[in-house]
């Protein structure tokens, strides 16, 4: 299954871009593959029953994870555990760029 950058669903807040691929027709836990670019503060999500996997393609930042504080640099990967509460964001005025593995985010 291949999916462009133009079928996935652009989906932008404040400062974040973000394209969500869905991948819906996969039984699998992870049906959303999201390229998020951070200039600022993502804010604070809850995860369900599912991690989420992040890969750090470009830039530093940091994650707060159920009130503890993880630096985060390029090709880092940091998961988030299910039932958690989490934000990230970038460290000072460069760009953050991830991409996440996730439950479907039916967007």
């Amino acid at each position: 299954m291949k999916i462009s950058k133009n079928q996935a669903v652009r989906e932008d807040w404040d400062e974040v871009k973000s394209w969500n691929y869905k991948l819906k027709s996969l039984p699998q836990k992870y049906q959303s593959v999201v390229y998020a670019e951070l200039k600022g503060d993502h804010s604070e999500v809850d995860t369900y029953d599912t991690e989420r996997i992040y890969y750090i393609i470009d830039g530093e930042g940091e994650f707060k994870i159920n009130g503890q504080t993880t630096p985060v640099t390029q090709g880092d990967v940091i998961t988030i555990p299910p039932k958690s509460k989490y934000d990230y964001k970038p460290k000072g005025k460069k760009t953050l760029k991830v991409i996440v593995f996730m439950d479907l985010w039916d967007n």
